[in-house]
């Protein structure tokens, strides 16, 4: 694991070591262990290298045996041994027992399309000297990050946000856009970065840079319209534990010790309980929770400890730590935090570098699985909706679509399609509720959400021919775990620690993608179906359902019954306990600050009001609206203002 930023033009560029080490240093704490750096008259590449695999001989930038590519490389490559066995027995003679150089030989021998045969989590950059091009890799699910600048001739690249805007090659100004869909989804989608002339290289794709241009391509592709198993739940039981026994396996290759992040819930247990199961020595767990009361999973953190006898370590927060923190995270990450927990996963992170380099973490489970059933099992609320309005009369659609779920909260009649409501029941701000908040230059610079509305209509229009039920389980594979990937390497390379994620391997994917939505979330009986009819997701979901069907029913052969079995928790953060007291002083002294006030932004009617009415809302979202301001006006005055 590792980190890289550097600058390419095909029509030559004037070499500046001594900016370069700089830029370079800037992520330093992606890779403390080496430097690496190459230079000609068209490229400057600076590396930073985490050493976990080939630790002696694995250095970067690397050249290829016929000096033709320079390859700098963020990420890991899994089946890097199987691949190793080819090109040796194409008596092809490598000089490392490293991942990069497998890398770079095969690329160099095969050709760029043997990507696909590569296992892994990657960011990396290729440059090829004898075409004059350089390349732009990312891996198929997005799990390693890069980011971009491009001017027509002239390519600036990073693994991080604050190296590539410390090029000073653009001017830093706010995108808007990314403002908006920040306020209503907690993540920057489809609009660009929050800064304007920032791109971040999508998910399965690459782009190549040469003297005509910029061209991009994807070589992967989400399994939207897989063809469903015919098999029974015992056969997808095995099959199941076959794969994501194979695939913890294979994320366990490294020459240092791998730990787990054990939060004590369903996803973090079983993976620690089969990776404990290929591992001969005694593994370290790690937790962080809260003091308040029903936030902290530790017991059930300690039940699996004491299963697999694991050493174990658990850090406590309480809203002091959180109000420090807060500023300095937000300066390491270059963006508005997307999630509150991202300040107790930093600190965890902290503790974790004391202990090991890398690290298994279950982010994907709820993706691949079905584990947000208030979102992700609402198609079953929206096949009752298209129901009444294609066949009922309208003056009477209201009355009937209330005794079906509907309420104040979310008003189904209002509703012209599947997107209608996805935004209301994914949403942190709502809509119109979010354009009030921002002030009338804004609302004409956003075009009233023109560019997002955009985005996401297209995005469904993909989708138009997947079954409703199972729609807004692709979404959140493409999107949602966008954000929560970004979120683990920020924070875990903030401390220079590998987070590798087991159930994001494509093979799961592929695979779950396969499995007909009953084994992602199954009505508890007949009749709590029936009940269901006459509800909403949010009220069904984990009372009348189960979320996460097959990954339960599989973890009861590996992990106690009552963490297979318990409600998801989510590792939520006590907002809204906390705005009783001092983080609501905090935020007073944030948000009513001349310097917010006067940036333009929101309007200042909409910050008294929701400062001073508490909204007695589930999951802390008055809270959540509340921390995403102050998340906002802290990244613009580390980023925006002074420049």
């Amino acid at each position: 694991m590792c980190g890289f930023v550097g600058i390419f033009s095909p029509r030559g560029l004037r070499s500046d070591k001594q900016k370069l080490e700089k830029l370079t240093n800037l992520i330093h704490h992606r890779g403390p262990n080496e430097n690496g750096y190459f230079i000609d008259d068209k490229i400057n590449l600076g590396f930073k290298r985490l050493s976990i695999i080939d630790i002696k001989n694995g250095q970067q930038p690397f050249k290829s045996q016929n000096n033709r590519y320079i390859l700098v490389f963020n990420g890991e490559i899994y089946n890097y041994k199987d691949l190793r066995k080819i090109l040796i027995s194409k008596n092809i003679k490598l000089k490392t027992n490293s991942d990069t150089e497998v890398l770079v030989e095969s690329i160099s021998n095969f050709g760029l399309d043997y990507i696909s045969k590569m296992n892994g989590m990657f960011a990396f950059v290729l440059y090829d000297q004898k075409e004059n091009c350089t390349y732009l890799f990312r891996d198929r699910l997005g799990i390693k990050p890069l980011f971009y600048y491009f001017n027509g001739s002239k390519i600036a690249f990073s693994s991080e946000i604050k190296a590539l805007i410390s090029t000073n090659l653009f001017k830093k100004e706010i995108n808007f856009d990314a403002i908006s869909s920040y306020l209503s989804f907690r993540y920057n989608y489809g609009v660009g970065n929050f800064f304007k002339n920032i791109e971040t290289l999508d998910a399965g794709h690459f782009i190549k840079i040469s003297s005509n241009g910029i061209e991009k391509q994807n070589y992967w592709d989400y399994p939207f319209d897989q063809e469903k198993f015919n098999l029974n739940e015992g056969e997808l039981l095995d099959k199941t534990k076959e794969l994501i026994t194979t695939v913890t396996a294979d994320h366990l290759v490294s020459d240092v010790p791998v730990g787990s992040l054990l939060s004590g819930g369903l996803d973090s247990s079983l993976l620690t309980t089969i990776m404990n199961q290929n591992k001969s020595e005694k593994i370290n767990t790690f937790s962080a929770s809260f003091k308040n009361e029903g936030y902290d999973e530790n017991y059930f953190a300690q039940l699996i400890s004491k299963q697999i006898n694991s050493n174990h370590f658990n850090i406590v927060l309480n809203s002091q730590d959180y109000e420090k923190n807060l500023n300095d995270i937000i300066n390491h990450t270059a963006t508005p935090l997307s999630i509150p927990h991202e300040i107790a996963i930093n600190s965890l992170f902290k503790e974790i570098k004391n202990h090991t380099k890398v690290v298994i973490s279950g982010e994907g489970a709820d993706e691949m699985f079905g584990g947000y059933g208030r979102v992700q099992s609402s198609g079953f609320d929206y096949k009752k909706i298209n129901f009444i309005k294609k066949f009922f009369p309208k003056a009477i659609q209201k009355t009937f679509l209330k005794l079906l779920g509907s309420n104040k909260n979310f008003e189904w009649h209002k509703y012209d399609n599947q997107l209608d409501h996805f935004f209301d029941i994914y949403k942190w701000f709502g809509l119109n509720e979010k354009l009030d908040f921002f002030t009338n230059d804004i609302n004409l610079i956003i075009k009233k959400d023109e560019k997002l509305k955009s985005f996401w209509s297209l995005e469904f229009k993909k989708l138009k021919n997947v079954d409703k039920l199972e729609k807004i389980l692709f979404i959140f594979q493409k999107h949602h775990l966008q954000c929560l990937l970004h979120r683990l390497d920020m924070h875990s390379m903030s401390h220079s620690v590998e987070a590798r994620v087991p159930f994001c391997d494509h093979r799961i994917i592929e695979f779950m993608n396969k499995v007909p939505y009953r084994y992602k979330f199954k009505w508890k009986t007949k009749m709590h179906k029936f009940l269901a009819l006459f509800n909403n997701s949010f009220d069904n979901s984990e009372n009348k359902d189960i979320s996460k069907y097959l990954l339960r029913k599989l973890s009861l052969k590996f992990i106690p019954k009552e963490i297979s079995n318990k409600k998801k928790l989510g590792f939520p953060v006590p907002l809204d306990h906390w705005l009783d007291g001092s983080f609501l002083d905090y935020s007073k002294q944030i948000l009513l600050d001349k310097t917010t006030l006067n940036r333009g932004i929101f309007d200042s009617n909409q910050i008294y009001n929701l400062l001073f009415k508490k909204e007695n809302t589930k999951y802390d979202f008055w809270g959540k609206k509340i921390w995403m301001l102050i998340n906002i006006e802290l990244w613009a005055r580390n980023f925006i203002d002074g420049n």
